[in-house]
């Protein structure tokens, strides 16, 4: 399956030949940030900054598990949601997105997400990509900003509640709202995954998928950082085959006292398995 990824100013400027360095075009796009006294677009590439010296990490996010992620009811202190990077890109899927939106007759798709801290950590910032841009496909993108508070007493719920509309909720498309907080609540449910690698796992050079799924050898996840590619799959097993309950993801406390909400996934079940047993078997080995 192909996901979309993100792309920072500094990469879109840099396909024009508008600057030459990394260096250069941050303290260039910083400067005219500060000029324009806009601390939206200050943050924003301050987020992509941060993304690109983390060797831009990634969650790849299959599309069976994100309406299991967005049904969560997280009822829990919005001050436990903690990134599990200093900055990280959710990337969907390009087939069966299902986060998806019509605005004015045409289909649009939330592409991917960054996801980064601010306010000294008392919020994220979630850039979202649906594929907009300024002046066509090789113009620099448009960004919607979503900004999510983190304080103790206000729960997940609550913030999500009182996100309200965008500061650019009326500029070029109009993202509805569920969409948006759909959004929000998924990447909330992100940073809350329990290390299980039959929801979450390293994602490693094609040509070493196989031989890592068959042996489980941290080396591939290695060789695969050294090459600079630093991401996750979440959700790839997630069972979609007829006569399968689906697993459901669940919000459980963990740890001493349990204090640590932790998403986990309650296992699907075979239904009829007298039926499944008559299915040929060899497919798919």
């Amino acid at each position: 399956m192909d996901f979309y990824t993100f792309t920072t100013n500094r990469e879109a400027c840099s396909r024009l030949n508008l600057v030459k360095s990394t260096e250069e075009f941050y303290a260039m796009a910083t400067a005219e940030a500060v000029a324009r006294d806009s601390p939206q677009f200050f943050q924003q590439l301050n987020s992509e900054r941060t993304w690109e010296e983390a060797r831009k990490p990634y969650y790849n996010v299959w599309p069976s598990i994100v309406p299991m992620l967005t049904r969560l009811n997280l009822d829990l202190d919005s001050g436990l949601i903690q990134l599990p990077l200093p900055a990280l890109c959710i990337r969907l899927p390009k087939q069966h997105n299902p986060l998806e939106f019509y605005w004015e007759n045409q289909r649009f798709e939330v592409r991917s997400m960054l996801l980064s801290e601010i306010n000294e950590g008392r919020g994220l910032s979630i850039l979202i990509d649906i594929g907009e841009t300024e002046n066509g496909p090789f113009a620099v993108p448009i960004y919607t900003y979503r900004n999510f508070p983190r304080r103790d007493g206000l729960t997940v719920e609550q913030s999500l509640a009182s996100l309200g509309i965008g500061i650019s909720a009326e500029d070029g498309v109009q993202i509805p709202e569920a969409i948006l907080t759909d959004c929000v609540r998924l990447c909330c449910s992100l940073c809350l995954l329990e290390n299980d690698r039959s929801v979450i796992e390293p994602d490693v050079l094609s040509k070493d998928r196989n031989k890592f799924e068959a042996s489980g050898d941290d080396r591939y996840v290695d060789k695969a950082h050294r090459r600079g590619k630093i991401g996750w799959n979440v959700g790839r097993h997630i069972e979609v085959a007829p006569h399968y309950r689906r697993p459901h993801m669940a919000l459980v406390w963990t740890g001493p006292g349990r204090a640590v909400p932790r998403v986990v996934p309650r296992r699907g079940s075979v239904v009829h398995r007298e039926l499944v047993e008559k299915v040929p078997s060899g497919f798919g080995e």
